[in-house]
């Protein structure tokens, strides 16, 4: 207790082959994202992996619905209702390959750059369509609101500020790829 060969062994001794673990690694900065999050994102995710198409039918007929203007844009979906896009196989495919993005996006969360090349490409991509910024920009609420619906209790305050953070990562890599060729 007070005796001098007690207060000698409570001393570290720094030759103990054992030592303090390293602290954990930074993440990488530009994926606005800590490892809670990521880890959050990721079990989450796995919900909407199972409805993916859906997610993404709700998500494209809220933009569609906020912004009629958009629909028209799609000469293939043009005038359609809302009952007929949910009942169209190539609505419901070209939703699901939006949301295949998303889910490359989740599933890469270790791999920023294959990330940011991913988004620069269907970016660089979709401005050969005409896509314009600010299209791209309002896809944010119809894709929180098509996550919060499937998730619903599940969509916590804390967990819409992980996937608010996501969508906007995304927006902001894939309108850098979209914008590149402007000027």
């Amino acid at each position: 207790m007070g005796c001098t060969s007690s207060a000698a062994s409570d001393r570290i001794n720094t030759n103990d082959p054992l030592e303090e673990p390293p602290p954990p690694q930074q993440g990488d900065p530009r994926l606005p994202l800590t490892a809670r999050q990521k880890f959050s994102i990721t079990k989450s995710w796995k919900a909407i992996q199972r409805a993916m198409e859906d997610v993404g039918i709700n998500m494209f007929i809220r933009l569609f619905k906020t912004h009629p203007e958009y629909q028209e844009l799609f000469i293939e979906y043009k005038d359609m209702s809302e009952e007929k896009l949910r009942n169209n196989l190539n609505f419901a495919t070209h939703c699901g390959m939006v949301m295949n993005i998303f889910d490359e996006v989740i599933d890469s969360l270790d791999d920023v750059d294959h990330i940011i090349n991913l988004l620069n490409k269907r970016g660089r991509k979709h401005a050969k369509y005409g896509v314009k910024p600010e299209y791209v920009k309002d896809i944010r609420e119809p894709f929180l609101r098509a996550v919060e619906e499937l998730l619903e209790h599940r969509y916590t305050e804390k967990m819409e500020e992980v996937y608010k953070s996501m969508i906007d990562f995304v927006l902001e890599h894939f309108l850098h790829g979209l914008q590149e060729n402007e000027g």
